[in-house]
């Protein structure tokens, strides 16, 4: 009998020596692109850590209750919106004269929870005929992603192996609220490194290749208890909007990186502070750090996945029940080819 053709992979490929690199010793720190176009590992991007024993272990670890905690915001959040995206429309449609029913929905994912894919955002690649020109991860040019034949780094490498392994949570919100530090998340307020490594060790967390880090930064709390719609309408038409995130510098880089984290999300609209700052104001004293946009690495340099609008309220309390900020996590993003972005469909289990 002749053997069926499957996407199954009996045995996770080698990693590239280049994920393993320390970030101060690679090459190009904004260009870790090393698997051919159009591969398996390409369209990875940095979910290759995500091996088989790095997700068993992460089972086999972090399962032990069988709570499980629902990350993704309701798919009508944000109701109102900046950057001209429309909110999600949902449909009930009758068949068969009302005896059954279909619904149909329209949206766009960057409204609610998100994984920003691969094709989401790109980085400079100026040349002197093209001066404003941008390439995605792998180099890939905007003319391949307008291409509805193309689907080079698109969704669907994603969605065959999910995005599954070790969650683990730090709880800024929870850890301002402890010192009263106040602020909005829709300002740019931001959370440095040295903050975030406080809060691991007040959480007695500690990392390992392949975790899917998470941020609570406050965005889902203030938008559904404290904004009313005047405050709603007017980020929706802010001309300049502003995001509540964690510093994009090059030492969050190096953390990140060097930590081995696999993705990224929070439930901040941008992750990172938004608008980019040009520096970031330290001790007394002491100079300012260089800003710069860490989604030009993240997503363009690294391949890394980037979670935004996730729903971390009941995911923070189940952590606090469980005294423990770490968990499984299993994310199915749609198996959509080319796609460049997708509802989380999340769950972490306890």
């Amino acid at each position: 009998m002749g053997s069926l053709q499957s996407d199954v992979h009996d045995e996770d490929p080698q990693i590239h020596p280049l994920h393993l690199t320390p970030f101060d010793e690679l090459p190009n720190k904004k260009r870790v692109w090393p698997s051919d176009p159009n591969s398996r590992e390409e369209g990875l991007g940095r979910l290759v850590l995500l091996t088989r024993d790095v997700v068993a272990s992460a089972a086999a670890t972090s399962i032990r209750s069988g709570r499980r905690v629902n990350l993704g915001w309701e798919l009508n959040k944000l109701e109102v919106a900046n950057f001209g995206r429309l909110p999600c429309k949902h449909e009930i449609v009758g068949l068969l004269d009302g005896a059954a029913f279909d619904d149909i929905y329209t949206f766009n994912p960057q409204q609610s929870s998100q994984w920003d894919g691969l094709r989401h955002f790109s980085q400079p690649d100026p040349t002197e005929r093209e001066p404003d020109k941008r390439v995605f991860y792998g180099g890939v040019t905007n003319h391949e992603i307008m291409d509805p034949t193309n689907h080079r780094i698109g969704l669907q490498y994603w969605a065959k192996e999910g995005i599954c392994g070790r969650g683990v949570l730090l709880d800024y919100v929870s850890y301002a609220e402890k010192r009263g530090i106040e602020y909005s998340t829709f300002s740019d307020h931001s959370i440095p490194l040295s903050v975030l490594l406080e809060i691991a060790r007040e959480e007695n967390l500690t990392f390992k290749r392949g975790d899917i880090l998470f941020v609570r930064v406050g965005v889902t709390k203030e938008w559904d208890t404290r904004m009313t719609a005047e405050d709603k309408n007017a980020y929706a038409t802010a001309k300049t909007p502003q995001h509540a995130g964690v510093e994009g510098t090059e030492e969050m880089l190096r953390w990140l990186w060097d930590s081995g984290f696999s993705a990224v999300a929070s439930d901040a609209i941008s992750f990172e502070v938004y608008p980019a700052k040009k520096s970031f104001p330290r001790g007394e004293g002491e100079p300012e750090v260089e800003g710069l946009f860490m989604h030009e690495y993240l997503l363009a340099g690294w391949g890394m996945p980037i979670g935004e609008l996730f729903d971390l309220d009941a995911l923070s309390e189940m952590c606090k029940r469980e005294s423990r900020w770490e968990f499984f996590v299993a994310s199915s993003p749609f198996n959509m080819k080319g796609g460049v972005s997708s509802p989380p469909n999340c769950i972490a289990i306890f």
